[in-house]
């Protein structure tokens, strides 16, 4: 921990390092997964971030738990602002990645977890298995065998011990591999989530994919979802086999919203289309000419994309 915590955060750091028994789950160790993109840890983040990164404002606090007999851990980002009834964005980094590096390189979203007072999780892939997230329930599945999706729902199980977080507000975020990993949470987990922001992956939507393991999706559910055209990693048209085109997911949730209207529009590279519900709960999707393989950074609506995405979050009807 940084520095001294209040009685009050010390409070809330016994309730996340609480150890969860065992849930189980198989995983198979074959894949039709492409490998992830290669991602270095920088030099210097492990004890003393070199100043060209992020220093945490609030507190940056390592969690450990159990799952299916395996200690997992994770990262809390605690701001000072932090106050009662706050949400909770988990983001999940890319495949090869650290909860350090979604920390300090991937996206921006700590910013407006300051402004807003969001407590920011951190999840870590199995470093012993190459950290990389485990996509999908199928016995054809992925690269690795690990628990991920129990390893997430004893996460939101535990945050939902601290009655000062309000439940009804906990997001996903994730990039390359990790957006993948919130697609699905956001697909299977959904009576826990709010909404999700994606960039540069693709959804494993297996009940399309292989006819099993349908999502439960109990409600309408907001998202962003952010694709560049010049991706090979994460290609528009998706990967056979493991997930789907881009445009297609898109049209998934918005189908899953009951979406009544579709407008499309055009703003330099950038294609934006928003699908709306009666309700008026919007999946967004983007796609970047020209774009790589990259967590985005841009102005939408003259917004920075961290405000904005924040601001499409808390506007948003679930």
């Amino acid at each position: 921990m940084m520095r001294v915590l209040s009685t009050v955060r010390k409070t809330f750091l016994v309730a996340l390092l609480l150890i969860l028994g065992a849930v189980s789950c198989s995983r198979a160790d074959s894949t039709t997964e492409p490998a992830p993109v290669i991602q270095e840890e920088t030099k210097g983040i492990e004890n003393s971030p070199v100043e060209t990164y992020r220093q945490p404002v609030g507190d940056l606090v390592p969690n450990t738990l159990t799952v299916s007999g395996v200690e997992r851990s994770y990262l809390s980002y605690i701001p000072v602002s932090l106050s009662d009834n706050f949400p909770v964005i988990i983001q999940f980094h890319g495949g090869s990645g650290t909860s350090k590096v979604a920390y300090y390189q991937e996206g921006n979203l700590n910013g407006v977890a300051d402004s807003e007072g969001i407590l920011m999780i951190y999840p870590q892939a199995e470093t012993s298995t190459g950290s990389v997230w485990n996509t999908l329930h199928s016995d054809e599945g992925n690269k690795v065998s690990a628990d991920d999706f129990g390893f997430i729902e004893a996460i939101i199980d535990l945050l939902g011990e601290d009655s000062r977080i309000d439940t009804s507000r906990i997001y996903v975020a994730g990039y390359s591999n990790g957006a993948a990993m919130a697609y699905q949470i956001a697909c299977h987990l959904n009576d826990r989530i709010a909404g999700f922001v994606v960039h540069s992956g693709n959804f494993p939507l297996e009940e399309v994919i292989n006819n099993e393991y349908p999502c439960n999706i109990t409600g309408e559910t907001p998202g962003l979802i952010f694709n560049g055209t010049a991706d090979m990693t994460r290609p528009l048209e998706g990967i056979p086999t493991y997930a789907v085109s881009v445009r297609d997911g898109a049209q998934w949730w918005a189908e899953r919203n009951n979406s009544v209207s579709k407008i499309i529009s055009q703003d330099g590279t950038v294609e934006r289309t928003i699908y709306a519900s009666e309700a008026g709960t919007e999946i967004q999707l983007f796609i970047i000419e020209g774009g790589g393989h990259d967590w985005f950074n841009f102005t939408i609506d003259g917004i920075p994309l961290d405000a904005f995405t924040w601001e499409f979050f808390a506007n948003a009807h679930r």
